[in-house]
């Protein structure tokens, strides 16, 4: 136990946070270097999710991955028109230059950054709804095994 604790300390601290940022910064320069139209498309519309991932510092959340799964549902059909028109460049100006292309993949995280805000709610009602329906379930058991039994039976 005590060897652990001090090649632990012997070891510089993981930074599991940065993985995914260089992942993604390391995919965007392949891009950039081979398919550059994909690659303004997707340092553009990507941009919600790439400051998810950044402002996300707690282990084992996944406020990032929601936004990013939306984000790039957003982005897919983006990318999707660009290669049925030819993988160009000017077409690629073109779609970033666009508002509605703007406002469907910025929409698209807004959508994931609303499941991250909403869906705690949401869930806590349910659950609360949950509770009480088992102590009314309970209370109702209760009273019925007093009318069976009498009043002893609680003491």
């Amino acid at each position: 136990m005590a060897k652990k604790k001090t090649a632990a300390r012997g070891k510089p601290a993981k930074q599991k946070g940065m993985t995914l940022p260089l992942i993604f910064l390391a995919v965007l320069g392949t891009l950039a270097i081979f398919a550059t139209p994909t690659a303004l498309v997707l340092a553009i519309g990507m941009a919600p999710s790439l400051v998810a991932v950044f402002m996300e510092n707690r282990p084992g959340a996944y406020t990032a991955k929601c936004i990013t799964a939306c984000n790039m549902a957003g982005v897919l059909p983006v990318l999707r028109d660009l290669w049925l028109t030819g993988h160009l460049m000017s077409q690629a100006r073109m779609m970033v230059g666009d508002p509605i292309v703007w406002l469907q993949m910025y929409g698209a995280a807004g959508v994931g950054w609303s499941l991250v805000w909403l869906a705690p709610m949401v869930a806590g009602v349910f659950a609360d709804a949950g509770h009480d329906r088992s102590v009314a379930r309970l209370e109702a058991r209760q009273e019925k095994l007093r009318e069976e039994w009498g009043d002893s039976i609680t003491g």
